[in-house]
């Protein structure tokens, strides 16, 4: 999405002081593919993640923990989510069937509601 981001980083970069605090993550699979990509992206720190979920998740749990402010709850760690996120995606299958929905019928309204029922009751200790 190489005019997203160059109208994320233009708005950044030349918008109002809400636009300057801005930040954003960019992940490629490859280390140095957006050179032949995108030629204007210079000075970004790209993470790379070889097409591996776990690292892609961990990527992201950094970055939003680098955000963080010190009395904020800390995210769990990246191996932590990844094993939660396996054992969501090998458990939906039946909670989809439970509610008469095909897995590849999911809107990402519904999906996003089984994530956050499944999340609510892994909290209480239900799954």
């Amino acid at each position: 999405m190489p005019l997203e981001l160059g109208l994320f980083l233009g708005a950044r970069r030349f918008g109002g002081p809400g636009q300057r605090r801005k930040s954003c993550l960019v992940l490629d699979a490859d280390p140095f593919r957006y050179q032949g990509l995108v030629s204007d992206i210079a000075g970004q720190d790209i993470a790379s993640h070889g097409g591996e979920p776990a690292r892609v998740i961990a990527a992201v749990r950094n970055w939003l923990s680098d955000s963080q402010l010190p009395n904020e709850r800390p995210i769990p760690g990246g191996t932590d989510i990844a094993a939660r996120c396996a054992r969501f995606q090998a458990e939906l299958p039946a909670l989809c069937e439970e509610r008469r929905i095909q897995v590849d019928e999911l809107t990402f309204k519904d999906y996003a509601g089984f994530v956050s029922r499944w999340l609510a009751g892994e909290d209480e200790g239900i799954t």
